[in-house]
């Protein structure tokens, strides 16, 4: 992978992430799952690259894209947490309602 190819993978994990943080904010929870997805790609692509060496203005590039990722995935996070703690009540309650069941008909 060339430098620029990285930045550009860079860049556009930045940007979906940005897309991700905009899914969040309005609680498009379906679509947040669908980008994250589209990230595991970009991910996987900077992974499986063997390692470009950068001269200094791309390696500060590289870490101002970084930077707004990790910005961005703590606002999401930040967003997602209530929900995600909302869903595990749920379960809870599913899973307490299913035992309640289980245990009445057992009884007959």
């Amino acid at each position: 992978m060339t430098s620029t190819e990285m930045l550009d993978t860079y860049e556009a994990l930045s940007e979906l992430t940005g897309t991700m943080l905009d899914a969040a904010r309005q609680g498009e929870w379906d679509a947040l799952a669908s980008l994250e997805e589209r990230c595991r790609v970009h991910v996987g692509t900077l992974m499986a690259s063997a390692p470009t060496t950068l001269n200094e203005s791309e390696q500060r590039a590289k870490v101002a894209i970084i930077r707004a990722i990790l910005q961005n995935d703590a606002k999401i996070r930040a967003l997602a947490e209530p929900r995600l703690h909302e869903l595990q009540e749920r379960l809870s309650m599913t899973r307490t309602g299913q035992r309640g069941v289980r245990a009445y008909t057992q009884r007959l």
